[in-house]
């Protein structure tokens, strides 16, 4: 058996990348697919911590777009970033496919104010081994956080996502983890279409009637690197 088929959540990723002023054209433009674009649940706020080592491991990987990468994050949804109750998700790429194993953090992680070694060692704690090994010598990136819309086809074989409000938080100089000054980074939108493999052709059709380019954007990198994305490009990351 193929080991990626083992694997969890296993899916592409279609992603577009525009300026925030297309989000009224780029509803309408959905609202007219043929494939009966609806609303999935509720739009919410998102928020991710990544974690990074104090080289950039993760950032220097996905800007030299290597083929097989990881990345590690804390995310949890809400305003809220003083008692959080998060989850802790491995996000992994393989070509363009890609997964995401995650666990769930037992009870409330104090996040906003809490210096970074502290912060670590909390989140360690809560972890059982194999996490923890996960974890190794990495320590708070970047801190994301933006409004998203979960949308979905008509027969629920493609979700959509789109992206809004992106506000990055630079914490790689941060002795404590500090929301209070986002970076300076480009006013962007981000659609997503993920579905199964098997359906593919499925999602393709769809956005080939979306008035937007196919392009990379990583908010990890977009935080990082603002100069390194968006990019525009055919690539399914």
């Amino acid at each position: 058996m193929d080991a990626r088929s083992e694997l969890p959540d296993l899916r592409h990723e279609l992603k577009f990348v525009t300026g925030e002023e297309s989000y009224a054209e780029l509803c309408m433009a959905l609202r007219l697919d043929r494939s009966g674009v609806r609303e999935l649940h509720a739009p919410r706020v998102v928020q991710s911590l990544y974690l990074d080592t104090p080289a950039g491991r993760a950032l220097q990987e996905n800007l030299a777009g290597l083929s097989e990468r990881k990345k590690l994050r804390l995310r949890w949804y809400g305003a809220d970033a003083t008692r959080v109750r998060g989850t802790l998700e491995k996000k992994c790429r393989e070509n363009s496919l890609g997964w995401k194993e995650s666990v769930a953090i037992p009870g409330e992680l104090a996040v906003r104010g809490v210096e970074r070694r502290a912060f670590v060692a909390a989140l360690a704690r809560a972890l059982d081994p194999a996490w923890k090994d996960e974890l190794g010598p990495l320590g708070p990136a970047q801190w994301v956080r933006y409004r998203r819309e979960y949308l979905t086809t008509a027969d629920r074989r493609v979700r959509l996502t789109i992206d809004r409000a992106l506000a990055f938080f630079d914490q790689r100089l941060c002795a404590r983890l500090d929301d209070s000054a986002p970076s300076a980074a480009p006013r962007v939108l981000v659609l997503e279409l993920k579905c199964e493999p098997e359906q593919l052709e499925r999602a393709r059709e769809l956005a080939a009637n979306l008035p937007l380019a196919p392009g990379r954007c990583s908010k990890f990198v977009l935080a990082s690197e603002p100069g390194s994305g968006p990019l525009v490009s055919l690539d399914e990351v």
